[in-house]
């Protein structure tokens, strides 16, 4: 008996969704991927302040101008809201919806298939998972051993594939059915929860030393906002620490070459937890103590 197709033909294949303050390196880096893998007209970039210079790097996506209220009052609390309710409307018209922030790309692994919109094409069955997790991978620049620097013209993974394995960021964030997201889009209300064997998320917060180092040092008024907000949503708490936590990344050197950690893998699926009265599922592993390097086969992806 024929399997019968899940995939609805009157919706497009896939899109992608994300919303950004600032970060227009990351914005840059994020349409030019996912216009590659989906065509910018299936882009949609929310813009927190309506900032002129998203519309100029994403010209040719659906550029939506948002205000930015400066008390940032439950900031990450509404931002995953909206995510989440637009991600669900988007999901009228495309069969696959990939929500997540600005510096977060995923791919797929390019000895399994050469790009996503294929890939998900995998899952076109009754049973096929209302999210899919791919696996997360935080790219660490370490200059001793990677001195290249970035060429917004090449690849990252030319000359960046450095990375510390991290549960939370291995995000449902590849939609098949609507959701709604914790804050910082961690988890949704999906069950079960699917680790996808051949998609990565990539984290790109410590993709660059000089960047990283300026970048964080300068959110120093941002995150002294989000303190006087923590009281009503508990933000502001981990940005306060990723500068010691990329300064000490950095002088590690990877222990390996490795893209599976079936391992890591394991234990991050053994030790999930279910939360908020058993509503959620989070992933359990933690982040690696270790640094390891994706192999060579991914150094052309993005």
């Amino acid at each position: 008996m024929a399997t019968r197709p899940t995939l609805d033909p009157t919706k497009a294949p896939a899109a992608a969704l994300t919303m950004a303050y600032q970060d227009h390196e990351f914005l840059a880096r994020w349409v030019g991927h996912y216009g590659r893998e989906f065509g910018r007209q299936h882009l949609y970039v929310l813009s927190h302040g309506a900032d002129p210079e998203h519309r100029r790097i994403a010209e040719g996506c659906n550029v939506i101008g948002l205000p930015r209220d400066p008390t940032l009052f439950r900031m990450d609390r509404r931002r995953w809201s909206l995510i989440s309710q637009f991600a669900g409307g988007l999901l009228r018209y495309y069969n696959w919806v990939i929500a997540g922030d600005v510096d977060e790309l995923v791919i797929v692994d390019p000895a399994v298939e050469a790009g996503l919109v294929s890939y998900l094409d995998r899952y076109d069955r009754p049973d096929a998972p209302a999210s899919l997790c791919p696996f997360g991978v935080e790219l660490v620049h370490t200059p001793a051993s990677e001195p290249e620097p970035i060429d917004p013209d090449r690849p990252i993974l030319s000359v960046r594939r450095n990375f510390r394995a991290n549960a939370n960021y291995s995000k449902p964030c590849v939609l098949r059915k609507e959701t709604m997201f914790t804050a910082g889009g961690h988890a949704n209300m999906h069950q079960p929860r699917v680790l996808d064997p051949h998609l990565y998320l990539l984290h790109l917060r410590f993709y660059d030393h000089d960047a990283t180092v300026r970048r964080l040092t300068g959110r120093k008024a941002l995150r002294d906002a989000m303190d006087i907000a923590r009281g009503q949503e508990g933000e502001g708490v981990a940005w306060s620490k990723d500068l010691k936590t990329y300064r000490a990344l950095s002088a590690q050197t990877p222990v390996r070459e490795d893209a599976d950690l079936a391992e890591f893998r394991a234990r991050m699926v053994d030790e999930q937890q279910a939360l908020h009265d058993g509503k959620v599922i989070f992933w359990g592993g933690g982040r690696s103590k270790e640094l390891y390097s994706l192999p060579e086969r991914f150094a052309s992806v993005v």
